[in-house]
């Protein structure tokens, strides 16, 4: 299969993949009355997950970004799909009906994945840590531990304050911007569109690291909840009595989940699925094999069938039989002698007779 890889007859546009689950991620967004874990909403979910693969999939295809770029020289068009392993992130984050430890684990790839894509981009510059541990280093032999501890609360508290009024104005901006380019799509400026992705892709920045904040405690507080688990006696009654009660709970084995990385072949799956070996990446070879197997791609042998009636080969028939009809109205004019026509033949012979092909393109020769 991976030999037909390079012939995927795609029958949509990256755009048109892209466009589709972004508005079926808005969709999910304005019903807030469903709850969400009712199965049509974890339905829409995953429907809006399979979407995004997809388009990443497809930006892997073709090869869109470098390591070796900026963001300044990516093309306006090309910005939105950095987006992808950001809204991967979130959407996964929406799962229910997965293992809890999977979700957080795969959604922590997607977010340091888009994470490291904007630092190279430099779209995001990762904070020094140097700075703050040695401010901390200098107030140790001064001050006594509660001052420093009121001290770095100080500072984590004016830093959510920062980072809160920073998203609050992005999001405004976001808003208005967004309903010039919906409103005026064609007649847009290049310089608003691309403002309008630059300014997404900040409020992501934003909202990535407070996601991966939020995740290692979520991770902390599930290595907690296995370790009771695990170990009953040592905790208290309560804990105890609800894991045993989970544990008398069947569970139906789920399939595991698996991140989909902007990767072209197999050595950049080994490279990015290096920091993450029990999470695989996926090739684009692997990836089309699966859809294939799940009915979502069209097999290649059944497409060549499909090929044989398209239009463009309607096309063709249909001009055969034109020229077939004017053979057939050509013979019997020349069997009736028509005047007009014959001398319309000889004219044509005369003309070949004194001039010899292509000589009248003489243009831009010496």
């Amino acid at each position: 299969m991976s030999e037909t890889t390079n012939e995927i007859p795609l029958d949509r546009k990256l755009s048109e993949i892209f466009d589709d689950a972004y508005t079926s991620m808005n969709r999910l967004d304005e019903n807030a009355a469903i709850p969400s874990n009712a199965p049509e909403f974890q339905v829409a979910v995953k429907k809006t997950i399979g979407l995004f693969e997809d388009a990443t999939r497809l930006v892997s295809l073709v090869g869109m970004f470098s390591s070796n770029e900026t963001h300044e020289e990516v093309p306006t068009e090309n910005m939105r799909y950095f987006l992808l392993p950001f809204f991967l992130g979130n959407l996964t984050m929406r799962l229910c009906n997965a293992n809890r430890g999977e979700v957080v684990e795969v959604a922590e790839v997607y977010f340091k994945d888009f994470l490291t894509r904007c630092e190279s981009y430099r779209l995001y510059e990762k904070p020094d840590e140097d700075d703050a541990s040695g401010e901390l280093a200098v107030v140790t032999g001064i001050q006594s531990d509660k001052i420093r501890e009121l001290q770095r609360m100080g500072q984590e508290r004016n830093e959510k304050i920062r980072k809160f009024q920073e998203k609050k104005e992005l999001n405004e901006k976001i808003k208005r911007l967004r309903y010039v380019v919906e409103q005026s799509e064609d007649k847009i400026d290049e310089e608003t569109k691309r403002e309008f992705y630059l300014s997404l892709l900040k409020s992501a920045i934003i909202e990535s690291l407070e996601e991966l904040e939020s995740i290692a405690k979520e991770k902390q507080m599930l290595q907690f909840l296995a370790h009771a688990k695990l170990h009953p006696d040592e905790n208290s009654g309560d804990i105890g009595g609800s894991s045993g009660l989970g544990s008398s709970v069947k569970k139906h084995p789920t399939k595991p989940l698996k991140p989909i990385i902007i990767t072209r072949d197999a050595v950049q799956k080994a490279v990015y699925g290096r920091g993450y070996p029990s999470l695989p990446t996926m090739t684009v070879a692997e990836f089309y094999e699966q859809r294939v197997a799940e009915g979502i791609f069209p097999d290649p042998e059944k497409m060549k069938e499909v090929n044989k009636n398209s239009l463009m080969n309607k096309v063709f028939q249909d001009n055969a039989a034109e020229q077939d009809r004017e053979d057939e109205e050509n013979e019997k004019l020349v069997e009736c002698d028509d005047e007009e026509y014959l001398a319309r033949q000889r004219a044509k012979d005369e003309f070949k007779d004194e001039h010899r092909r292509g000589e009248g393109n003489r243009y831009n020769r010496s």
